[in-house]
C-alpha cells in the first residue's frame, strides 16, 4: 500500500518544469520497428544504429525496452533471461556501472533514455522526423519480481519526457503484470502520455480497468480458422485501440495488412518487408 501512495503521490509531483512538446511528422503507416528493426537491419538490439535505421525508412514507431537504475536514470537495453544487462541487475548498478560492464556489438555504449529521446527527435534533412518511440516497461522476474523497481522505468522516463518536451513522440507498452500496469498507468496518465497494457486478457478486463488501449500478441488472436482466445472484432467494438506484435511471417502480414484499417500499430523484425505488405494491400 505504501509503494501505491508513493507511485499516485509521485505522479502527481512530476509535472515542474517543462520544455514546449514538439510534434513528430504526420506518418503514412502503422510500422513499429521492434527494437528498431534490428534483426533486418543486422545490427544490435535497442542501438541508436537500429533507431536511425528505423528512421530511416519512416516508420510509424521504434520500440525498445528500458530499465531504471539505482541512480536513476533509465538505459534502453534489452536484458537476458536472468534480467542482467552485461551480467549486471540494472536496478542494482548506475548507469556507468552498466556502461563500464560492456559496449554494444557495433561499439556504441548503452544508450541512455536521454540519448534515445534526443535521437528520436532529431530532425532529418532538416524536416521533423515522424517516427515515435515506443518504451517497453519489461517485467523483472528473476532474481524474484521486482514489480516496484519495474514501474519506476515507467516514472522516471516520464520525468525525462517532460524535461524534453518529448510527449508526442513518446508511447509505454507495458508488461502484463497488473500491479505494474496499475503503477505505470498513473505515471503516463498524469504525463497526458499513452500507454498499451500487454496482458493476452479479453477486452471486457480492459473496460474494467479503464485502460484504453492493448498490445496483443498475434498467438493470443484468433486468425485464419486457427484457435486463438480473443478476436480483433471485440477489442473494436469495445472502443479499444489494438496492436499487434511480433508479426515477422508473410501470411501473417498478409493477414494483419488485410485489417490494417482498423488497427493502431503492428510491430515486426521486419519493418521494409511490412511497409512492402501493407502498400500491396
Amino acid at each position: 500500500m505504501r509503494k501505491i501512495l508513493f507511485t499516485i503521490l509521485s505522479a502527481l509531483l512530476l509535472w515542474g518544469c517543462s520544455q514546449q512538446p514538439q510534434r513528430p511528422a504526420a506518418c503514412d503507416n502503422i510500422v513499429v520497428a521492434h527494437r528498431g528493426g534490428s534483426k533486418e537491419a543486422g545490427l544490435p538490439d535497442n542501438s541508436i544504429a537500429a533507431l536511425r535505421y528505423a528512421k530511416s525508412l519512416g516508420c510509424y514507431a521504434s520500440e525498445c525496452d528500458i530499465y531504471w537504475t539505482k541512480d536513476d536514470n533509465v538505459v534502453v537495453a534489452h536484458a537476458d533471461k536472468n534480467c542482467q544487462i552485461n551480467g549486471l541487475h540494472p536496478w542494482e548498478h548506475t548507469l556507468e556501472e552498466l556502461r563500464a560492464a560492456g559496449r554494444l556489438k557495433n561499439g556504441e555504449p548503452l544508450p541512455s533514455l536521454e540519448e534515445y529521446i534526443a535521437e528520436c527527435m532529431r530532425e532529418q534533412d532538416g524536416k521533423p522526423s515522424c517516427t515515435r518511440l515506443w518504451l517497453d516497461i519489461k517485467r523483472i522476474s528473476y532474481p524474484e519480481a521486482h514489480h516496484y523497481e519495474a514501474a519506476q522505468a515507467c516514472r522516471r522516463a516520464c520525468e525525462i519526457i517532460k524535461e524534453m518536451g518529448a510527449e508526442n513522440f513518446v508511447e509505454f507498452i507495458c508488461t502484463s503484470n497488473a500491479e505494474v500496469m496499475q503503477n505505470s498507468y498513473a505515471y503516463a496518465s498524469a504525463a497526458a502520455i499513452p500507454i498499451a497494457w500487454m496482458s493476452g486478457t479479453p477486452a471486457t478486463n480492459y473496460i474494467e480497468k479503464g485502460y484504453t488501449w492493448a498490445n496483443l500478441s498475434q498467438n493470443h488472436i484468433y486468425k485464419d480458422g486457427k484457435a486463438g482466445p480473443l478476436t480483433i472484432d471485440e477489442f473494436i467494438e469495445a472502443g479499444i485501440e489494438l496492436s499487434i506484435y511480433t508479426v515477422d511471417s508473410d501470411a501473417d502480414m498478409s493477414f494483419y495488412a488485410s485489417h490494417a484499417k482498423r488497427i493502431k500499430a503492428i510491430t515486426t523484425n521486419y519493418p521494409a518487408k511490412l511497409m512492402k505488405a501493407l502498400r500491396h494491400k
